[in-house]
């Protein structure tokens, strides 16, 4: 009973911390960027906090459209105007946000949208918020803090796929059939090994829901 009584405690402090940043609140600034990726070996991408939408496709570079968005105070505004999008590097290329607050988000969050290129290695990382990716044919690593993350990828390219949420749930759906995640005292993990293609897909998530489909 105390078990059950932990679990769904903790579930319940998911919904109020992945739902407390759903907010409405209005566009601050609009930035765009794109760099090339010729030469690139693995692509990783970090962002704060808000709603990241990241697309592969068939194209040779990164292209981003980043919304800071406020939902109160002049004192977000004033931080907003100081965030740019920051690319480094080729083993990976690095893509982030510089001049995010430290101490608070002052009512601030992104809403982005990353296009990148299909068969290029990615790690996407959120710390709170709700990722969404989609078309990701090779290796894929995605780590969010608090929050959800959807995958949707191409069955045909992904070999493996390891599913971790310490307080939430995982599932995945193949062509074989939907399966929930195995359940520990407040955790539950998928590790499936059964796909032809060659792509590792980990996803873990500290408290929230994981979920990918294959199709």
């Amino acid at each position: 009973m105390r078990k059950k009584t932990l679990f769904l405690a903790a579930v319940a402090v998911s919904a109020s911390l992945t739902g407390c940043i759903r907010y409405s609140g209005h566009t601050e600034r609009t930035l765009t960027k794109e760099v090339s990726a010729a030469g690139v070996t693995a692509i990783r991408l970090s962002f704060p906090v808000g709603e990241v939408t990241v697309v592969a496709a068939d194209q040779p570079q990164v292209s981003l459209e980043v919304q800071i968005q406020c939902k109160y105070s002049h004192r977000c505004a004033e931080a907003a105007r100081n965030v740019e999008i920051e690319a480094s590097g080729q083993d990976p290329l690095r893509v982030a946000l510089t001049g995010w607050p430290h101490s608070s988000n002052r009512g601030m969050k992104v809403r982005a949208t990353v296009r990148v290129p299909r068969n290029t290695p990615l790690t996407a990382e959120l710390g709170v918020g709700r990722m969404t990716v989609s078309g990701v044919g090779a290796n894929l690593s995605a780590h969010l803090g608090v929050g959800d993350v959807d995958a949707t990828l191409p069955e045909a390219s992904i070999a493996s796929v390891h599913l971790a949420s310490g307080v939430g749930y995982a599932s995945l759906r193949t062509s074989q059939g939907a399966q929930e995640g195995s359940r520990g005292l407040l955790s539950r993990s998928i590790n499936w090994q059964k796909g032809t293609g060659k792509a590792a897909v980990q996803i873990d998530c500290g408290v929230g829901h994981a979920k990918v489909v294959l199709r």
